[in-house]
């Protein structure tokens, strides 16, 4: 099956590294790309070595294609949720940081047409979660002090990344507000640091008395993440309307 794929935010790195990717698989069609930079009316340009049709209007990309993968700007999730909601066609969510109110949006758009929403799309990530929530209900957790580090380049707007959050949310503790406070077993704190160009690193430490354990994830590439985006459209293309994710959908 041709999978006609559009891609919002097509000139930023990971939208590059999609596109890349993307024109070595058979089973995609970039229909178009996105970027602000674009006019609204459709014009070739060659980006990752491709010729590709590009538009500021997402809008126009979303009807255009059979499948859309976003990962343009948190800011503008709202108009698409509803330019993919009217055309009802299927979204892949790769934009992060959203507020609780914004994510309330995902899950009732998700009633009419299927969404695939994730903090990352690493297949490591996703087995990262569920070893996390394996320590949590081993009843390990429950008396740990959990440290959460996570390191990523200067460019990265959100902080703490949604990696984090949902690493701290799994392990069903209160986030402290403060990680230079004292620990305590009834928190997580989380730590980001943002230096040079490190693509990502999670880190999730359990202190236990004389104990420790420590769980890390380290992305080489941004790849990985590209692939992960690209195998979450073919998975959901066929789905019925709903809100899906790699950390329930195994896409390893």
């Amino acid at each position: 099956m041709l999978i006609g794929l559009s891609v919002l935010g097509a000139m930023g790195k990971m939208g590059k590294n999609i596109l890349a990717l993307a024109a070595n698989q058979s089973n995609y069609k970039v229909v178009m790309g996105t970027s602000r930079k674009c006019s609204e009316r459709p014009t070739l340009q060659k980006i990752a070595n491709m010729d590709i049709n590009m538009t500021s209007s997402a809008k126009l990309a979303i009807h255009a294609s059979d499948i859309t993968i976003d990962v343009s700007s948190k800011d503008t999730i709202l108009y698409h949720l509803e330019y993919a909601k009217q055309s009802l066609k299927p979204i892949v969510i790769g934009t992060t940081g959203h507020s609780i109110e914004i994510q309330k949006k995902i899950e009732d758009t998700a009633q009419y047409i299927p969404i695939f929403y994730t903090p990352n799309f690493s297949p490591g990530i996703a087995l990262l979660l569920q070893l996390v929530e394996f320590i949590k209900t081993s009843g390990f957790c429950e008396n740990c002090c959990v440290d959460i580090i996570e390191t990523h380049h200067i460019h990265k707007k959100d902080l703490p990344s949604g990696t984090a959050i949902a690493l701290a949310k799994a392990t069903d503790k209160e986030i402290a507000e403060d990680a230079t406070t004292k620990n305590k077993s009834s928190q997580v704190r989380i730590h980001a640091i943002r230096s040079g160009e490190v693509i990502g690193e999670h880190q999730v430490i359990f202190e236990y008395g004389n104990e420790q354990i420590k769980l890390t994830h380290q992305a080489h590439s941004r790849d990985v993440f590209a692939q992960g985006a690209l195998a979450a459209a073919a998975f959901l293309i066929d789905k019925k309307p709903g809100l899906y994710s790699n950390i329930n959908n195994s896409l390893i």
